[in-house]
């Protein structure tokens, strides 16, 4: 389990980082929002050995760094997923993890080359003139290297990776843990009705603290995200059921009053129960 100053962020995480980069032999990097770095730690770390020339011997370092907290605070700004090519010839990605609108960090993704770019190193001429060798040209051309359509995929790839991080809670707020007791009831109790105090009870915290803790780690009060839930499952239920009528279904997922589940779905999904599954099965 990794850990920054307010997140739990699931082992799985890495799991899945030292997957992709097993299988495209392209490095993931995770940082905190202010740039530190969480995983991989600097020992492990599988470098590319031309950048880590670049950085020690040529001791462009700092460069590298500043271009790394540039682009960064573009893909904040935006929101999303950029990707550049590095001023040593590079391709790289980052994107910007936001958790309930807030910044939980960063996911770098480098690096490799394109087919379409210069064979030669930028920095070639400059590493002969210096150390008297071809080295790094040797380790550009070791660099992991893809045409331009494969490039499109992979980063696809990673920004559907990111988001299903996010949705899947791998990263959370600390306090979750504290409210999990709470929402697994919710999950595997769906047609129970669970107020506030029988909730703080079940943690042994006050119905304001869980209030607050709610809001925190999920980005919804506690009634706002058990209809939430309802819905998510009702949602899935009417496409996977198609033949069971809207009524058992609305009572499956907690609703007693059929016509209230339908002015729910509607203002929560924008169309009522049946049109939703019209459009999808």
């Amino acid at each position: 389990m990794l850990e920054s100053r307010r997140y739990t962020i699931s082992q799985k995480v890495s799991e899945i980082f030292d997957l992709y980069t097993e299988l495209h032999g392209i490095r993931i990097s995770l940082f905190s929002p202010d740039g530190v770095l969480l995983y991989p730690d600097a020992v492990g770390r599988p470098n590319c050995c031309h950048c880590s020339m670049l950085r020690k011997t040529l001791n462009m370092d700092s460069l590298c760094r500043e271009l790394d907290r540039k682009m960064m605070q573009v893909a904040f700004e935006r929101k999303e997923m950029i990707s550049y090519t590095c001023h040593a010839g590079m391709r790289e990605a980052t994107v910007p993890l936001m958790l309930n609108h807030e910044l939980v960090g960063y996911v770098m993704l480098g690096q490799f080359r394109s087919e379409a770019a210069p064979e030669i190193s930028p920095y070639s001429n400059h590493w002969k003139k210096e150390q008297g060798n071809m080295d790094l040209q040797i380790e550009f051309e070791q660099t992991p290297i893809f045409p331009e359509k494969k490039i499109i995929t992979l980063l696809s790839m990673f920004r559907h990776m990111m988001e299903l991080i996010i949705e899947g809670q791998l990263i959370r707020y600390k306090d979750y843990d504290l409210i999990n007791p709470v929402i697994e009831y919710i999950h595997t109790h769906l047609e129970e009705k669970l107020d506030l105090d029988a909730a703080s009870h079940m943690i042994g915290r006050s119905p304001s603290t869980v209030s607050r803790l709610f809001k925190k780690a999920t980005g919804r009060s506690f009634k706002q995200y058990q209809v939430w839930f309802r819905l998510e499952q009702a949602s899935k239920l009417l496409t996977s059921m198609p033949s069971c009528p809207v009524t058992e279904i609305a009572q499956a997922v907690g609703f007693d009053d059929p016509l209230y589940f339908s002015r729910v779905f509607h203002k929560h999904l924008g169309s009522s129960p049946s049109n939703y599954r019209k459009k999808r099965v």
